[in-house]
């Protein structure tokens, strides 16, 4: 398998999003800030918020991505709602089968 540095995820018949291969510290900081211990000592879920947050850091390119405003430039990542971007992340870095061989 070959590490790539930049990851794309297709949205839709013709989107594309491209991400760069986050640092071990974004990394770490994404899976950190994800679930929280909470009052009580409860686990809070914040993993929609974190991987949106992640989305932003880590999205470097877009094609043919269109809101009713007109074409999403990267710049108008805030245009994006949330909950796309939860699930574009979770595509692109937390839904990945490894293949091992022994």
């Amino acid at each position: 398998m070959k590490i790539k540095k930049e990851i794309e995820v297709q949205v839709g018949e013709d989107g594309l999003v491209v991400f760069r291969e986050p640092t071990n510290q974004e990394w770490n900081d994404f899976v950190a800030e994800r679930y929280s211990v909470g009052r009580h000592a409860r686990m809070k879920d914040n993993s929609e918020g974190a991987r949106a947050k992640l989305f932003d850091k880590l999205a470097v390119r877009f094609e043919n991505l269109e809101d009713d405003a007109g074409e999403i430039k990267v710049d108008d990542k805030a245009r994006i709602p949330m909950r796309l971007k939860a699930s574009l992340v979770f595509t692109a870095f937390e839904n990945n089968d490894i293949d091992v061989k022994n």
